[in-house]
């Protein structure tokens, strides 16, 4: 066989040739050699995956399965040169109680003795059909058993010393394995010839298999030496030859069927001579062969595998994949950006419009004023009026093209307007700001609050004169900015409409504002109680990160 262990003794002149068919088996006591030979002999429980077992006694059973239709046991005193083993097993002690003059055996055949028991040495004779095979100074060797085997026999020797207990026995059973069909050879052709010249290629190769060479190997037995798994691709052809069941007629004798990714590629088994052909494999496919001898229900199977091709690459299509889904992100990200851009452009320019509307609203409110005191004669306040008026129209210019100003300058600009209301209608005003609000970088909408003081004013304490009060507070809440405006004039219902621009418009502004705000929005509440109003405008979260 091609998987055999060699031994090479080269101080032995003597020389015993067996057949290079045979299956050895070695067992060593010491000097002492028992070799067990059969076309095929396997132990039925393999000490290691090593090729020499070293153990020492006591010995244990030996239990063989024997495939060969023959079995020769030979023992010698000394190593045999030039004999291949499959395996050995070796007592390290080297006991002198294992040498010929000490060594006895007993055969027996299906439980009948063959050979009772008897020294290696005596005993022997033509009848016996024992051989002593050759004899000089250097090796003594005797053939103590060389029988043909039927199916099913069991043949169990054993040994002792000296008339004692037996110390190691060999059971060794003949079994027969051709259940399913047994790989002999198989040939590959990836060139991409045609199926025609292949064929005469496994014509010819069969030709030169030698199928008796198998006939006793196990059916299971070639499949350890072969590739788990075969690589193929679209030019791959493959012949694959098996051993006849039973050397009998080889007409239809096998049944296969090739299933593609799990799923049959027919409905039912085809039917071959000893050797199937497999092609047109195609790109990205696992195939499994499934091959029996026909009626039996066993069956062997093999697995190929074609490449994919580059477009098939399973990281190919993830990467894919991946860049799709990247890819329509970013362009969903493009355009949501570019209509929120849309959007805040529109808003923006509504944002401009309104506050385009609010001031002449306010210029014409405020030169009614200037035109009620120059009426009533005081000259003097006048003047103050129409000075603090051109400041505060100043802010109005500065503020018309900015969606927000810093907080300082709402208040600066809003104090300007309550300073010159006073002038008027001599009412008493409070300003409040909490502790920790930076006007510098808090940012709000410009005169968002204007229209509220001037509701205020002109619809609440404007009668009141100095008995007049407002209020106005800018306080923080848990991130909120709030502004707080309260006045103690006659007050509202709770559903009263008014037909004024400015409230109208600052509500239109908020709504706006909220519609394209996704962190801060704003709130517009207002109180009545007792002839005390109060308007409150909250910013929300817009001091959180504060």
């Amino acid at each position: 066989m091609k998987k055999l262990f060699f031994l090479t003794l080269l101080s032995v002149q003597s020389i015993l040739v067996f057949s290079q068919e045979r299956h050895n088996y070695l067992i060593a006591l010491g000097d002492t050699q028992i070799v067990i030979s059969n076309n095929f002999i396997l132990p039925q429980k393999t000490l290691s995956d090593k090729n020499v077992q070293f153990i020492k006694a006591l010995w244990k059973d030996q239990v063989f399965n024997v495939y060969g239709k023959q079995l020769s046991i030979t023992v010698s005193d000394s190593w045999i040169r030039n004999m291949a083993f499959n395996e050995i097993v070796a007592d390290s002690t080297k006991l002198r109680q294992y040498n010929f003059e000490n060594l006895e055996f007993q055969i027996l055949k299906n439980d009948r003795i063959l050979y009772s028991w008897r020294n290696i040495e005596s005993g022997f004779s033509i009848e016996d059909k024992t051989n002593h095979l050759k004899k000089s100074e250097n090796l003594k060797a005797y053939k103590i058993l060389d029988q043909i085997l039927n199916e099913n026999d069991v043949v169990k020797i054993s040994f002792r010393t000296n008339g004692e207990n037996p110390f190691l026995t060999c059971i060794l059973n003949k079994v027969k394995d051709n259940k399913v069909p047994l790989v002999c050879s198989s040939i590959y052709n990836a060139n991409g010839v045609s199926l025609e010249t292949f064929v005469e290629e496994a014509l010819s190769h069969k030709k030169q298999i030698d199928y008796s060479f198998y006939e006793d190997w196990p059916s299971l037995h070639s499949a350890k030496y072969q590739e788990p798994i075969v690589k193929v691709d679209e030019k791959t052809k493959i012949a694959i030859f098996y051993r006849p069941k039973n050397f009998a007629n080889i007409k239809d004798m096998l049944e296969y069927r090739l299933l593609e990714n799990d799923e049959p590629t027919s409905e039912t088994w085809k039917k071959a001579n000893d050797f199937i052909i497999l092609h047109d494999f195609k790109p990205g496919k696992k195939y499994i062969l499934q091959v029996k001898y026909r009626g039996e229900k066993k069956y062997i199977t093999k697995e190929f595998f074609s490449e994919p091709k580059w477009f098939q690459n399973i990281w190919l299509k993830i990467s894919f994949v991946i860049f799709v889904i990247a890819l329509s992100g970013f362009i969903f990200l493009f355009l949501k950006n570019k209509r929120m851009k849309r959007l805040q452009r529109e808003q923006k320019a509504k944002l401009q419009f309104m506050s385009a509307q609010l001031n002449p609203h306010f210029l014409f409110n405020a030169l009614n004023s200037i035109q009620g005191l120059i009426n009533s004669g005081n000259v003097e306040k006048s003047n103050v009026y129409l000075t603090d008026f051109s400041k505060l129209m100043r802010s109005i210019l500065d503020f018309s093209d900015k969606d927000s100003i810093p907080l300082s300058l709402e208040i600066k600009a809003l104090k300007h307007y309550i300073s010159l209301e006073q002038l008027r209608f001599s009412f008493n005003f409070d300003y409040h700001i909490d502790d920790g609000i930076s006007e510098s970088s808090t940012e709000v909408l410009p005169l968002l609050v204007q229209p509220v003081l001037e509701n205020s004013i002109r619809h609440g304490i404007s009668i009141l004169n100095e008995n007049g009060k407002l209020s106005f507070k800018v306080l923080k809440n848990d991130g909120n900015l709030i502004f707080e405006i309260t006045d103690n004039g006659k007050g509202f219902e709770a559903d009263q409409k008014f037909t004024g621009k400015g409230i109208s418009l600052t509500k239109n502004r908020i709504a706006l504002f909220n519609s394209s705000s996704d962190k801060v929005k704003i709130d517009y509440l207002v109180e009545c109680n007792n002839g005390t109003t109060k308007t409150v405008i909250i910013y929300k979260n817009l001091l959180s990160n504060d």
